[in-house]
């Protein structure tokens, strides 16, 4: 089923009315055309976000009424525009209401998006700032694995606006975790953050820490309020994470906190 011509194109009051007439027909929406739908009514998810390479990714997800809606397809004269410093990229759909592109730097500064509409229909856009990109190593030695009675010390430059970073570690043998640290330049993982997988035990793996340094940026008002803009530097190292003592028989480790 598709909603496309001028007279049926709705706003976030009468978005839901469309989704309920395709539930009444028996039919599910996976997409729909953005030519059915008013600027009031699209709601905009949108991230930067620079992996530690010299570019940054720019992501938009556009869905009706909130973040839960049926995915919006951009169609005639609709286009998503991102800009930054003298870049400027028009974004290509990747997925069911998604769109992206790369933008060939990753230096701090304002990154826009805007959404481009034909007559008749109000345009959108956000601004976000790219916080400082940083380089990122473990302190610890990683040379033969870490142990999970060991803690995991991480290193970058430091921010000094005495900001937050995030942090978060994942691997087949142990728990995910996550957590949010002082943007100080450094972070001390104890043993509690890299807990083994009950089934994993005596298994080494190889674990993902990343680190990210965000910030929310500014939506115009047309969308539908909760739309967000965030920009982010993600940087991450592995290693290999090796069993405690306490897995293969020798003595529990002492407690040691994490930051």
């Amino acid at each position: 089923m598709n909603y496309r011509t001028k007279q049926d194109r709705v706003s976030t009051g009468s978005a839901l009315g469309v989704l309920l007439l395709a539930g009444v027909a028996g039919c599910t929406l996976e997409e729909v055309d953005s030519d059915a739908i008013r600027t009031q009514g699209l709601y905009a998810d949108i991230l930067a976000i620079a992996p530690g390479d010299g570019s940054t990714l720019v992501r938009v997800e556009l869905t009706v009424g909130g973040a839960s809606g049926t995915k919006v397809q951009l169609v005639g004269e609709d286009s998503l525009i991102a800009e930054a410093g003298e870049a400027s990229e028009g974004l290509s759909r990747s997925a069911a209401g998604r769109y992206e592109e790369w933008l060939p730097s990753d230096a701090a500064g304002p990154i826009s998006v805007r959404l481009e509409r034909g007559p008749g229909d109000d345009p959108g856009g956000g601004t976000a700032e790219l916080p400082e990109p940083f380089a990122m190593e473990l302190e610890t030695d990683d040379s033969v694995g870490i142990d999970r009675s060991s803690s995991v010390v991480a290193l970058w430059e430091a921010s000094g606006d005495g900001g937050s970073i995030d942090w978060a570690v994942e691997g087949r043998c142990i728990w995910a975790d996550s957590g949010t640290t002082p943007d100080d330049g450094a972070l001390t993982l104890g043993p509690e953050h890299l807990r083994v997988r009950p089934t994993k035990t005596g298994d080494d793996c190889e674990v993902l820490l990343t680190l990210e340094r965000g910030a929310q940026g500014d939506v115009d008002r047309v969308f539908v309020p909760g739309s967000r803009f965030r920009a982010l530097q993600r940087r991450g190292v592995t290693f290999v994470s090796t069993p405690a003592r306490n897995e293969t028989g020798g003595p529990a480790p002492a407690a040691d906190a994490g930051s």
